[in-house]
């Protein structure tokens, strides 16, 4: 792990600080006590899910996720709070998506704001202002986003002014747009 006297010993004339992003948590009522797994502790091995599995969040993350669990025979149903899953994937990959959500049977409540957690669901209310719940899942799955992960930029910085942030360290956003920024700074030093 990098630190401030990994990086004296190194002397570097430049530095990229890529360190990413963490999910998004945000303070919903219950969401502490859920029980809750995170789509990236999912998608890298470190969490198993139950059966039933509740996605929250119907973004490109969480409609991967969902297509994920559905691949491996788990019923899954996504929430979304935008009227359509997928909403920030771009057109081509959605499609392929949207095939997988079919041939796998996966849910979709959309237009759905989760206003409270359970160990097995969510309670959500719809823009008429109406509450429901979905409930019955045996894991829930936050794939709410996530925010930048910045902790070393001003440390850095006063040890080499040559320093450049990069990726999700800047903003949360598509890998594309990191790899772009990466090979720009390359292309600089």
């Amino acid at each position: 792990e990098a630190d401030e006297e990994t990086l004296r010993s190194l002397s570097p004339d430049t530095v990229i600080v890529a360190t990413g992003s963490n999910p998004l948590v945000l303070p919903i009522p219950g969401l502490a006590d859920c029980g809750y797994i995170t789509a990236q502790e999912l998608l890298d091995g470190k969490a198993l899910p139950g059966q039933r599995v509740l996605v929250v969040g119907g973004g490109m993350v969480g409609c991967e996720t969902a297509a994920f669990l559905g691949e491996q025979n788990h019923e899954v149903t996504v929430i979304e709070f935008r009227d359509t899953v997928g909403a920030d994937v771009i057109h081509e990959h959605r499609v392929y998506l949207m095939k997988d959500f079919e041939e796998y049977g996966i849910g979709q409540i959309t237009g759905a704001k989760v206003c409270r957690f359970f160990e097995d669901g969510v309670e959500y209310e719809t823009a008429d202002g109406e509450h429901h719940e979905a409930r019955g899942y045996d894991s829930v799955v936050l794939s709410m986003g996530y925010r930048n992960y910045n902790p070393l930029e001003e440390q850095v910085k006063a040890i080499v002014p040559d320093t450049y942030v990069i990726g999700d360290a800047i903003r949360a956003r598509r890998a594309l747009d990191a790899t772009k920024e990466a090979y720009d700074v390359a292309s600089q030093i």
